[in-house]
């Protein structure tokens, strides 16, 4: 099953989910090819270092992500603690784990896995002397049909600098199908699900905030590209400074995080600048549409009407247009020198606590990736929307690609999702975008019905307010002239 379907597989695992069972991500890419990179970043490599601020947060703890070709981040980690005295007595069992805003479960391959990658790190519970295994049999159902199990255990994790000692994870011993998967594992970032609560053990980032009081209950995220810059994920303050171009996160509304535990948004409309083509959830009022962030999908997928609806737009901009049905997206010759200079802006509307909304801009440069065709070797355009699937829950998953162009917070406390300008994105900070296809058009006509309207009034207001006399004298002298 396509990678559409990960939300869907994952929302709809909370209303069936048991005490045995999961749906977690399939994290394979949705399209077959190679070295996609945003073409923002291939014209930023060349950026003045010395334009780019260093300052360091005071209470921030970044830790480096790997990166698979832009179709998927990993986080290396250390788990439990050798039972050796040598010099590595406080390292433990590394591995590579896909820090996943989309799941809630810290899973990692057991020694006896059946089915694992040949190349997987695999954990091997008795070289570790801090771990303690519970037993519990846990299985996840990825939405490929994909399936592992895996026993529950506690054990120490150390993620950067920052270390958990009591850890609840999950060692997959059986996996009945291939996973498409290039990490080892899964670093759920969500909280578990209400029906899961008294089942399951602490998540990471409950054991994490517990046993460091002080950090803030925040995490984020910076993403980039095939450039110099590394990608990382930050735990506690974020590094503002060093990684956005503005000076704080604008949050959208916290309303769907009350309802969940996923990482959700509040979005009013999404279309694509001064076009007019623009999809819109009126019917959900000042509550918009629910929208998942998710650091474990690639592109941004859209529901079939939201898509259909945006790429009818985009599709005619390109020559050599042709779908891969198999993985819901489509590919087209880039146009001469890469000049996206007629490609419309992504406008994506968020609505914030106030009922307001803000506009987050996503130039061609951000969403059109650059590849390789396999065949005959061309350049080719693959914009980043996949079509999704008519019965996922939430219409809009916004994943990797739009994570690259907004340094992006994850407020625990708060419940809510904040976003700023990357400072590796093309467009300045607040960058201003509207989806009206003659916004000039629009204001002077909207300034002359304001004027009208006035004028109106003031000759309304006249009319009342003329004294009596003198209409009684207007009126004689209109019967009798020589009055």
């Amino acid at each position: 099953m396509p990678s559409r379907w990960n939300c869907a597989a994952l929302l709809l695992a909370r209303a069936a989910a048991t005490d045995q069972q999961r749906v977690v991500f399939d994290l394979r890419y949705s399209a077959s090819i190679e070295d996609p990179a945003p073409m923002a970043e291939r014209r930023l490599q060349e950026m003045d270092e010395g334009q780019q601020r260093r300052l360091k947060a005071r209470n921030s703890h970044p830790c480096e992500l790997g990166n698979y070709d832009n179709v998927q981040y990993h986080l290396s980690i250390k788990v439990g603690t050798p039972c050796s005295g040598g010099g590595d007595v406080e390292q433990g069992q590394e591995f590579d784990v896909v820090p996943d805003t989309g799941s809630s479960d810290l899973w990692i391959p057991a020694s006896n896995c059946t089915n694992c990658k040949v190349r997987t790190a695999k954990f091997v519970l008795a070289k570790s002397c801090t771990a303690k295994e519970i037993g519990d049999r846990i299985t996840f159902r990825y939405g490929d049909g994909t399936v592992a199990v895996g026993g529950s255990f506690t054990d120490s994790v150390l993620i950067g600098d920052l270390k958990v000692k009591d850890q609840f994870l999950i060692q997959v011993d059986k996996v009945e199908s291939d996973t498409h998967m290039k990490s080892d594992g899964i670093l759920g970032l969500a909280h578990h699900y209400v029906s899961d609560t008294e089942s399951r053990g602490k998540t990471f980032m409950e054991t994490l905030f517990n046993e460091h009081t002080t950090l803030p209950k925040m995490f984020s995220f910076y993403m980039t590209g095939n450039s110099e810059r590394k990608s990382s994920l930050v735990f506690g303050d974020p590094d503002l400074a060093t990684h956005s171009k503005e000076a704080e996160f604008r949050y959208g509304k916290d309303y769907y995080m009350k309802n969940t535990d996923l990482w959700l948004t509040s979005v009013w409309s999404i279309g694509w600048s001064n076009t007019g083509v623009e999809v819109a959830f009126p019917d959900r009022g000042t509550l918009g549409s629910p929208a998942l962030i998710d650091s474990g999908s690639s592109l941004i997928v859209l529901a079939p009407d939201i898509y259909d609806r945006l790429l009818g737009e985009l599709k005619w901009r390109f020559t050599g247009c042709k779908e891969l049905k198999q993985q819901q997206i489509i590919t087209c010759d880039c146009p001469p020198a890469n000049d996206l200079s007629r490609i419309p802006t992504l406008v994506i509307n968020i609505i914030d606590s106030n009922d307001q909304q803000f506009a987050l801009c996503m130039s061609p440069d951000e969403y059109i990736l650059e590849s390789m065709d396999s065949v005959d070797g061309r350049s080719t355009c693959v914009p980043a929307l996949q079509r999704g699937s008519s019965t996922q829950p939430v219409p809009l998953i916004l994943g990797m690609t739009f994570m690259r162009s907004f340094y992006t917070n994850f407020d625990i406390e708060n419940h809510r999702i904040g976003f700023a300008r990357s400072d590796l994105s093309p467009l300045p900070p607040l960058a201003k975008c509207t989806i009206d296809a003659q916004p000039l058009l629009r204001r002077a006509i909207w300034l002359a019905s304001v004027l009208v309207a006035l004028s109106s009034v003031l000759f309304a207001c006249y009319i009342v307010c003329t004294p009596k006399w003198m209409w009684c004298c207007c009126s004689r002298s209109t019967e009798n002239p020589l009055l």
